[in-house]
C-alpha cells in the first residue's frame, strides 16, 4: 500500500553524485539496515546496478537525455513481517531541479498490521544535504514564511492558488488576540518538503486580507490549507472536531499526506521516467552506430512512441478540462448549493461570534411562528445542526462588568485586561477611545477622569448593548 509521496525542488547546483551521497547517509544511518558502508560505495559507478545484502536490496538507474539528467533508486527492505520499498528520483534539466520520494508497505501475511504513515527521514536528509528550492514564490524549506503587515497582496495570491507553487500552503491565522494556536516553528518542521507554512502577522491583517480574496481567507486562529491553482480549501481549528492544538496539528499533517498520496504525481518525478529516459539514451546511441537495420527499428519504435505520447498529450488535456469543470462546481457550490447561510463580508470579531448572533436569533423567531408548522420544524432542524457554542458574549460582558465598576479612569489594571479582551486603547482630549479589534465601526469614548461611581458600569453596559 502506497503510505507516502512526495515532490520538491532542491538547490539547482547539486549533481545526481550528490543525491547519491545523500541515499547513502539516509540508508547507513538507519539502524535496521543489512547494507554495509562497503557495498553502498559502489552506488553510481555503472549506469544500472543493483546492491543486495541479506533482505536488503537497492536497485539504481541513471540515465541522461540532452538537457535532462536522472537518477533513481528502488530500496527494499523486509522488517517483522513488513516489506518497505522506497523509490527516490533525481530530474534536473537546464533550469531547475526535483526530487521525488515515495513509500510503500505491505504485510506478508495478514496478522501483520500495517503502521500509521509517517514522513521519511530520506526527505529531512534530502533537505539537509541538497537544501530547498524556490517552489513559484515560496522557497522550500523547514521553517515557517512570517508574512510583514505590508504582503496583502502576496499572501492574496498564496490563498488564491496564484503564487505557481506545487506544494500545498498551510496557513496559520491570527487569533482574535493576535497569538496563534500552534507553534508554527514546529508545524513547519513536521511538513517541510510535504507543504509550505506561512503565518498571519496580526488580526488587522486578517480584516485587510478578508476584501482581497472575497473572505475565502482563514481567520481568528483557524489553520487553513490551500492547495494549488485554486484548487481547494480545508480549515482546522480547536472546537468541535479537535479538542486541542495537538490534535489540529495531527489533522493537518494527515490531510497533506492522504492528499499528496492520493494526486497525480509529478511525471520528472517518478521510476517510469527514469527507465524512459534510459530506453531514450540507449536508442540514441543505436541511431548513433549507424546500422540500417536498427534505423529501420528505431523508425518503428519512433512511430509507436509519438502515438504514445499522443495519448498522454490528450489525457492531459482531459484533465485540465476536468479541473476547470471542478472549479465551477465548486463555485456553484460556494455560492449556496451545499449550504445554509453565507455570512457575506462579515468575519468573527470573537470566536463562534456569527453562530451564536444567528443562532440566537433563530431561536427567538422559532417561538413566533405557529406550533408544528414547516417553519418551526426548519427553525428547529437548523438548530439541532448547529450545536449552541460556548457563550462567550456573556463571558465577555460580565469581564467588562468587572473591569469598568467603580473605575474612574483607565489605570494599568483595567487597560491591560480591555487589551486582553482585544480592545485597542488611545488617548483622544478628555477621553480614551476604545476599538475592538480595530474595526472603527466599534469604537467607544471612556472619559479620562471622572466623579461617578456608576460611570464605569454605564460604559460597560453601552458596549454590551451595541457589540454584544
Amino acid at each position: 500500500m502506497l503510505s507516502f509521496t512526495t515532490e520538491l525542488p532542491i538547490q539547482h547546483g547539486h549533481g545526481p553524485d550528490a543525491f547519491l551521497e545523500a541515499i547513502q547517509a539516509w540508508i547507513l544511518g538507519s539502524p535496521h539496515t543489512k547494507l554495509t558502508a562497503d557495498k553502498l560505495a559502489l552506488l553510481g559507478r555503472q549506469a544500472e546496478f543493483q546492491i543486495q545484502q541479506g533482505s536488503d536490496s537497492i536497485n539504481i538507474l541513471r540515465a541522461t537525455c540532452g538537457d535532462e539528467n536522472t537518477t533513481g533508486i528502488r530500496y527494499l527492505q523486509q522488517n517483522g513481517g513488513l516489506e518497505w520499498r522506497t523509490t527516490a528520483v533525481f530530474s534536473q534539466d537546464a533550469s531547475d531541479t526535483w526530487v521525488g520520494v515515495t513509500v510503500s508497505c505491505e504485510a506478508s501475511h495478514p496478522a501483520v498490521r500495517l503502521p500509521p504513515a509517517k514522513k521519511p527521514i530520506l526527505v529531512k536528509t534530502l533537505l539537509e544535504r541538497l537544501g530547498g528550492a524556490s517552489d513559484g514564490e515560496l522557497r522550500v524549506c523547514d521553517s515557517p514564511r512570517r508574512l510583514a503587515e505590508s504582503e496583502i497582496d502576496f499572501a492574496s495570491r498564496l490563498i488564491a492558488g496564484r503564487s505557481a507553487c506545487r506544494l500545498p500552503i498551510v496557513y496559520v491565522s491570527a487569533g482574535f488576540q493576535g497569538s496563534h494556536i500552534l507553534d508554527p516553528v514546529r508545524l513547519a518542521r513536521d511538513l517541510a518538503g510535504m507543504a509550505h507554512v506561512v503565518v498571519e502577522p496580526s488580526r488587522p491583517f486578517s480584516v485587510r486580507l478578508k476584501t482581497e480574496v472575497d473572505s475565502e481567507n482563514v481567520y481568528g486562529g483557524t489553520i487553513g490549507v490551500y492547495w494549488p491553482d485554486g484548487g481547494g480549501r480545508r480549515s482546522f481549528f480547536v472546537g468541535r472536531e479537535y479538542d486541542s492544538p495537538r490534535e489540529v496539528a495531527r489533522a493537518v499533517f494527515n490531510e497533506i499526506q492522504v492528499a499528496l498520496t492520493n494526486r497525480r504525481p509529478l511525471e520528472r518525478c517518478t521510476w517510469a521516467h527514469v527507465q524512459e529516459t534510459a530506453s531514450r539514451q540507449a536508442l540514441r546511441a543505436l541511431r548513433a552506430s549507424g546500422s540500417q537495420e536498427v534505423e529501420k527499428y528505431i523508425e518503428t519504435f519512433d512511430r509507436e512512441l509519438a502515438a504514445k505520447d499522443q495519448r498522454i498529450e490528450d489525457a492531459n488535456r482531459e484533465i485540465v478540462r476536468l479541473k476547470n469543470d471542478i472549479k465551477v462546481y465548486q463555485a456553484r457550490l460556494d455560492a449556496g448549493a451545499g449550504s445554509i447561510l453565507r455570512i457575506g463580508d462579515e468575519q468573527d470579531l470573537f470566536p463562534n461570534e456569527v453562530l451564536a448572533i444567528v443562532r440566537s436569533t433563530i431561536e427567538d423567531g422559532r417561538t413566533r411562528v405557529p406550533q408544528d408548522s414547516r417553519r418551526q420544524h426548519v427553525l428547529d432542524a437548523v438548530l439541532r445542526a448547529n450545536p449552541e457554542p460556548e457563550d462567550i458574549a456573556g463571558s465577555m460582558q460580565e469581564k467588562l462588568k468587572e473591569l469598568l465598576r467603580g473605575s474612574k479612569g483607565i489605570d494599568a489594571r483595567v487597560r491591560k485586561g480591555l487589551e486582553a479582551m482585544g480592545f485597542s486603547i488611545s488617548k483622544d482630549g478628555k477621553h480614551y477611545k476604545l476599538t475592538f479589534q480595530d474595526d472603527d465601526r466599534y469604537t467607544f469614548a471612556l472619559p479620562s477622569s471622572g466623579s461617578d461611581h456608576r460611570g464605569g458600569l454605564n460604559a460597560a453596559s453601552d458596549i454590551t448593548r451595541m457589540l454584544l
